[in-house]
């Protein structure tokens, strides 16, 4: 959370205020803004959270137990078997999974957003760019 406020959220908002005046790769800056707040950050999300929860997941479905066999746990816990044992390793696949499909929605939603320089944008905070 330090190194968040610290580091990230600042850039963040330094890019969103000044968007319109960079072209990474030769995209848009707004077009970048819009890819990755609506394309990017579900899928990072889903690589994430899919590292620790979908190897859980797949073994808990195979294995037909939650938690599956050789899986640490910190304190005595009960083994789910049967559907109760599926639904809680099925929850762990459809995390990253509604991820995806957010992402793929998201996809379809950045060309109904504004990819244009609106007319009130002041162009002076462009020149401390560079500099």
């Amino acid at each position: 959370m330090i190194t968040h406020n610290k580091w990230v959220f600042p850039f963040i908002y330094w890019y969103a205020d000044k968007a319109h005046c960079h072209s990474p790769l030769g995209y848009s800056g707004i077009s970048v803004l819009w890819y990755s707040l609506f394309v990017g950050m579900p899928l990072l999300c889903a690589f994430i959270i899919g590292v620790v929860t979908v190897p859980i997941g797949y073994k808990g479905i195979t294995q037909k137990q939650f938690p599956p066999k050789g899986m640490k746990v910190y304190k005595p816990t009960k083994i789910l078997r049967g559907w109760k044992g599926d639904l809680k390793s099925a929850f762990h696949l459809s995390i990253p999974a509604l991820l995806i499909l957010l992402s793929i929605w998201g996809y379809f939603q950045v060309d109904k957003m504004p990819h244009e320089v609106g007319k009130g944008v002041n162009y002076s905070v462009c020149k401390s760019i560079g500099e």
